[in-house]
């Protein structure tokens, strides 16, 4: 049975999730913005910002100037993000039994990465060369094992170790956006900093919707008729999503947007790209982006369509459905203007604030469908054996 204190931690823990979201899409905005500005070398530097530590850089220096305003602003946004992700971690320590939770090994590879961390912010420049990659690395294989043992745990194990991927996740993201910066952002490293940020999001709303009330307290998921065919419009609408956030990402790093500048039709000439153009990468990335964003729509539609033709057993989803429903068709028209204005800079970072917002809202409904739905039986066997 639960006490009165750790009702209250639950709380905290779950407010604490949902302020992480909300943190992350407006970080994953204003890093939009960065680019959609041209300002991610307003510093050649990083951690510090013309050779002066971040957090005592005068704000008369960087406040009344565009570049450096995004671009600070950016990194000293960042490090409110990890510090709140710090405190989730310590949260989960707090609310996690001991028997389900890593005993103290995780602590000292927490230990370990914040002295990391910490030694970095202050001396990352001297690093010698292939040392800042090795700790990336190393990152990169403790978010992929924390998310492998919160894919196999249960309940508030699962809850601990989403947090210990959220922890080494936005240190490998600061670390990129580090790395960007000291390499003169290069298309690959500026594209993985985007989908990295994405990964992180969604391992936020993993968090915020696990710790919530509604998901706790449900004890058995909902049998539904015909939840396998559901179950796959939707995971597949998801991944879509995420392969276009990529798409767009790519696009947006390597300038791919400009080879086409008319709408729907490719150029005056022709409809589609002739086979000279697609020998062009730029021309490629483009052309993929443009027609996944009809391949996304669709999904989206006939997801948001099957969920009401059966909105008696997903009550759930109905409404998030149709949010994305309307939001992919924004995000189209949105996709339009950048081209008609060439490049305008609201409708740019509106158009990366919708694409990151139909990626959440796909996931939560992901999310939910995977919890509170399962597949009803079919002859004695569930549907998906």
């Amino acid at each position: 049975m639960s006490t009165p204190s750790n009702d209250r931690s639950n709380a905290w823990l779950h407010r604490v999730s949902v302020a992480l979201c909300i943190l992350t899409y407006g970080l994953i905005v204003w890093g939009g913005h960065v680019n959609t500005t041209r300002s991610g070398m307003a510093f050649p530097d990083w951690p510090t910002s013309n050779s002066v530590s971040m957090v005592t850089y005068r704000p008369s220096e960087w406040l009344w100037q565009q570049d450096r305003f995004w671009e600070h602003g950016h990194r000293l946004f960042a490090t409110v993000v990890g510090m709140v992700t710090v405190g989730l971690v310590l949260l989960t320590f707090r609310t996690t039994p001991r028997d389900q939770r890593s005993g103290s090994t995780i602590i000292a590879l927490d230990a370990i990465v914040v002295l990391i961390v910490s030694t970095a912010i202050v001396g990352l420049q001297r690093m010698p060369t292939g040392i800042m990659e090795a700790v990336m690395f190393g990152l990169a294989a403790l978010l992929l094992t924390s998310l492998f043992r919160a894919l196999r745990a249960t309940s508030r194990a699962r809850v601990f170790w989403l947090a210990q991927a959220a922890f080494f996740g936005v240190c490998l993201q600061g670390s990129f956006g580090g790395y960007t910066v000291r390499n003169n952002l290069p298309d690959w490293t500026s594209t993985t900093h985007g989908m990295l940020a994405e990964i992180f999001f969604m391992i936020a709303i993993g968090l915020a919707m696990s710790t919530s009330h509604a998901w706790t307290s449900i004890t058995s998921a909902i049998e539904v008729k015909g939840g396998r065919a559901a179950r796959n419009v939707v995971v597949t609408t998801w991944v879509l999503t995420i392969v276009q956030f990529l798409l767009g990402a790519l696009t947006r790093h390597t300038d791919s947007w400009g080879v086409s500048v008319t709408w729907p039709e490719w150029g005056p000439t022709s409809f589609l790209p002739t086979a000279a153009d697609m020998a062009h990468l730029q021309v490629v990335i483009h052309f993929l982006h443009r027609t996944m964003a009809y391949g996304v729509a669709v999904a989206v539609i006939a997801q948001w369509i099957l969920i009401m033709r059966q909105r008696s057993q997903f009550k759930r989803l109905v409404v998030p459905t149709a949010i994305a429903s309307v939001l992919v068709i924004w995000q189209i028209l949105l996709g339009v203007m950048i081209l008609f204005t060439f490049r305008s800079e609201a409708y740019t970072t509106a158009h990366v604030a919708t694409g990151v917002l139909l990626v959440a809202v796909n996931t939560m409904i992901m999310y939910t469908m995977q919890h509170y739905y399962r597949p009803a039986p079919v002859h004695g066997r569930l549907a998906y054996e």
